[in-house]
């Protein structure tokens, strides 16, 4: 352990920035999972040759197929956001493509964005047109007779007020934005526009849907007296409210479209929250505040309306009683009018409802699809459509009648993550309207990682997957509100452990568990309190008081939410009776009797936003010792907040100087290196090696996307990153371990080498011609050393005194990776034998650069080696250093 003591153990360690080529060395491999979709909220598609797609997801960024979609490319990866509201294409010039940031749909988990993003090369690269406080975005119209004048709709921010509401316009591509349209309240609310349609034939006339809400971290008021519809025959000038046949009062969420064959059809999907018998100034009160319906009460619900005298006046086309949109409509809303018949119209919500005779009948038209947010269909074929969801999207050529759906697109919103120990190990977590899922971190022979290797364990929205690491058998995972189940992984049998309680208390949406440490019969469970299982779930009990602030005017708002909940619970890894938990309304608690007593911090956190906690990390290395992070997204606050204490919850310190503004969703602490950390925040991740004094943007080969859970395998030294987005990813951060200014400073230096197995060979499922390829970690023993200069390195391997393998490599400056396959020396190809092979490989078609580097491999005659201890040692610049690597058999399959 020489060379790493000297990383390892130091509490107070030299400050020190991870060097921007160690971070590059150290790639992030993508792994999936595939299939299910994130939320594809709006398409574009380039009207003279519509196999060009732009597909616009909620938190997976903007993909491009040139192909009818039977691939897909990422092209807004590298933006400082990746959240996206709108996306549309100048069919005039179809290289220019607007982006608007952050999703519109005022979900609990829906992203906030920058502005509003330009690309005139067809995706290749972007610009910020400016517009950064609007936050989200609902719709982007181009006017399609001068390229240069855009519209935006934008909502502003989503947990607060602000200005930046309404519609804006540019007239010169972007340079400059005017706000044509403001909607005030008489209290001088801003209101903000959620939806704008063009007339087809007059781009000077407008019609947009302002959207009166509030979202708290503790309600969601669907509607307010804002809302309506607005028309404009002067490109923005002017405006006129629109009531004539429209519903007035208190409305929520509005969808509007213009039939793109007739301009004086106009239809309208209109959420209304009026409640019969219930006054103006009571129902003001109510949305103001909060307050949920009463006994009996009911709202009227969500109705469709046409003009067809281009908004001057409306008829409602939906049956009395019967929504036409569904619930929760703050979710949904969109209109889509077939391009070739105006009496035939789309909703799109939980389902997908349809009328072809202009409203007189609804129904539903195909069997697809689910929670729906995007919808385009063909103006040559209307036969043919694309419709995105929360679980994907779908093409269709026969109007639904079958559909086809990209399955590769890495898309998989993650709320929690956890790993086991087998080999490979496993990854197992929640997802955003997909259940939980378990699959391979890395297939046994480097392969891709398929769609198909994935498995599904829980339904519902995914939660929480926690595994008993000593036997990898039994896995603890919830639905969202906490329903909690105990899986047997050998068996397949699951059951439900919920506490019989469970009714009397507060539950949130993604509620801890937690398989003890020190005893995996010993697992908790946490609402508003903690409950402690002595037996996996057969029993529990409360060991706590409500931890949370208790605010009862907090804890019936509407919108699907409970409040005054426990969001973070941890137990100490150095003592069975040390817990720490956060709640959503700001509480920092902690208990060192096993919870007998429970101690608030809040005063002690200096500067403490006492926001939602979403991380409370404890220490495995030093008594009393712990991090805690907040978030304040839903304040629309995004500082990043991380302290870290070392007395038990005394004094904190904050450590998150040099954490962009992003919200702190989890924070880890290396099991080996305890001045090595981990934080995921909502726009990626960053490491420290010094204990939090210097933050590295660490996330080489991952895009933007909210990190929300991060993990540590114990055994195999990586860290698997759940994102809200783009799925997981994982990296080797063995080398990170024994990183310090010392080891950066020394000429060579070669880090502990993790035991690799050597696989046995098995037999491969089949799988899809078109899949998601995963990286798989490449088989072999991995030896990584760090160059203070760069120059020529010779690797050697021996067993025993007898040198087995030598090759030589051109090493950087910083750290190296070196993998041997497990391979022994035994003679040398003819330069004869070497040009056949290429040749032949020539023949195939081969790349002459792939031919060189195979050429580099094929040298030599080897064998493979067998299990047992190898020394590894490295020569460079007159230095030597060696190390020993393991090998080990697998044991797994048993071979």
């Amino acid at each position: 352990m020489g060379l790493l003591l000297s990383a390892v153990g130091l509490p107070n360690a030299q400050a020190q920035k991870i060097p921007d080529q160690v971070v590059k060395a150290i790639k992030f491999r993508e792994i999936g999972p595939t299939r299910q979709g994130g939320r594809y909220v709006e398409f574009a598609v380039v009207a003279n040759s519509t196999k060009v797609i732009y597909a616009a997801t909620a938190s997976g960024g903007l993909w491009k197929s040139i192909n009818n979609g039977q691939s897909w490319t990422p092209i807004f990866d590298n933006e400082s956001v990746i959240s996206i509201g709108s996306v549309a294409v100048d069919q005039k010039n179809p290289d220019v493509i607007w982006v608007g940031s952050g999703e519109a749909n005022n979900s609990r988990s829906s992203y906030w964005g920058d502005g509003i993003y330009k690309s005139t090369d067809a995706g290749k690269t972007w610009k910020n047109m400016g517009l950064p406080e609007t936050h989200h975005i609902g719709r982007i119209v181009i006017d399609p007779s001068n390229s240069d004048v855009v519209y935006v709709a934008a909502l502003g921010k989503l947990y607060s007020d602000n200005s930046e509401r309404g519609v804006y316009k540019t007239t010169d591509g972007g340079k400059t934005w005017a706000k044509v349209l403001e909607v005030k309240k008489e209290d001088g609310k801003d209101v903000g526009v959620v939806d704008i349609s063009m007339s087809p034939d007059d781009p000077n006339i407008l019609i947009a849907a302002a959207y009166d809400k509030i979202r708290r971290p503790w309600t969601f008021n669907e509607g307010g007296e804002g809302s309506a519809i607005y028309k404009s025959t002067d490109a923005g000038k002017t405006w006129k409210k629109l009531e004539n046949g429209l519903p007035g009062g208190f409305l929520g969420r509005i969808g509007v479209a213009y039939a793109p064959g007739n301009p004086k059809v106009v239809y309208a999907n209109v959420e209304n929250v009026n409640v019969e018998g219930v006054s103006t100034e009571e129902r003001r009160r109510m949305l103001e505040v909060g307050i949920p319906l009463g006994k009996g009460q009911k709202v009227v619900g969500t109705e469709m309306y046409r003009s067809d005298d281009g908004g001057e006046s409306w008829r409602k086309i939906s049956p009395d009683g019967e929504d036409i949109g569904g619930a929760p409509s703050y979710y949904y809303q969109q209109v889509i009018v077939d391009p070739n018949d105006e009496d035939h119209a789309y909703v799109l919500g939980i389902r997908v409802w349809e009328t072809k005779d202009g409203g007189a009948n609804w129904g539903s038209p195909f069997r697809f699809g689910g929670d729906n947010h995007a919808m385009w269909i063909d103006p040559a074929d209307s036969e043919h459509m694309l419709l995105g969801y929360d679980h994907g999207m779908g093409i269709t050529y026969d109007a639904g009648k079958t559909w086809y759906h990209p399955d590769e697109l890495p898309l998989a919103q993650f709320y929690a993550v956890d790993v086991d120990m087998a080999s490979p190990y496993n990854v197992y977590g929640g997802l955003q309207d997909n259940g939980s899922v378990r699959g391979p971190s890395s297939m046994k022979d480097g392969s891709s990682i398929p769609f198909e290797a994935w498995q599904r364990v829980g339904g519902g929205d995914g939660m929480y997957n926690v595994v008993d690491r000593t036997n990898n058998r039994y896995l603890y995972n919830e639905s969202q509100f906490g329903p909690i189940q105990r899986m047997d992984l050998e068996t397949g049998d699951s059951k439900s452990i919920r506490y019989e309680g469970a009714r009397n208390m507060r539950w949130n949406w993604n509620s801890p568990i937690v398989v003890s440490a020190h005893d995996a019969d010993v697992i908790y469970h946490a609402g508003n309190k903690v409950l402690r299982s002595s037996f996996r779930g057969e029993n529990w009990e409360e060991i706590s008081p409500d931890l949370s602030k208790n605010d009862t005017l907090k804890q019936n708002g509407t919108g699907n939410i409970q409040y005054g909940t426990i969001t973070t619970l941890e137990e100490s890894p150095l003592d069975p009776k040390e817990l720490w938990a956060g709640t959503d309304d700001g509480n920092v608690q902690m208990t060192k009797d096993g919870g007998k007593t429970w101690t608030l911090l809040n005063e002690n956190i200096p500067n403490n936003p006492e926001y939602w906690v979403t991380r409370v990390e404890a220490s495995a290395h030093y008594p009393g010792t712990a991090y805690v992070a907040f978030n304040g997204m839903r304040r629309d606050d995004f500082t990043s907040y991380l302290y870290k204490t070392t007395d038990w919850g005394k004094t904190w310190t904050s450590i998150a100087a040099g954490i962009p503004p992003a919200g702190v969703n989890v924070i880890r602490e290396d099991h080996k290196n305890p001045d090595l950390l981990f934080v995921g925040t909502e726009l990626g991740t960053f490491a420290s090696i010094d204990g939090g004094k210097n933050w590295t943007k660490f996330m080489t080969n991952m895009p933007v996307n909210p990190a929300y859970d991060m993990v540590i395998h114990p055994r195999d030294n990586e860290l698997v990153v759940a994102t809200h987005g783009r799925g997981i990813f994982i990296a080797d951060i063995a080398p990170l371990q024994g990183m310090s200014a010392d080891v950066m400073n020394a000429d060579l230096t070669l880090f502990d080498i993790q035991p690799a197995v050597q696989y046995a060979g098995e037999l491969s499922n089949v799988t899809a011609s078109t899949n998601f390829n995963g990286e798989s970690r490449a088989p072999g023993t991995h030896v990584h050393f760090n160059a203070k200069s760069a120059g020529k390195a010779t690797v050697k391997v021996f067993r025993g005194a007898k040198e087995i393998y030598k090759t030589e490599m051109d090493a950087k400056a910083g750290l190296n990776t070196f993998n041997w396959r497990f391979q022994e020396v035994t003679g040398e190809r003819s330069q004869k034998e070497l040009d056949q092979m290429a040749e032949r490989f020539r023949s195939f078609g081969m790349e002459e650069d792939d031919i060189q580097r195979r050429m580099e491999g094929m040298k030599y005659l080897s064998r493979t080696v067998g299990p047992g201890t190898y020394k590894v040692q490295v020569e460079m610049n007159g230095k030597t250093v060696s190390k020993e690597a393991i090998v080990m058999k697998d044991y797994w399959s048993g071979n």
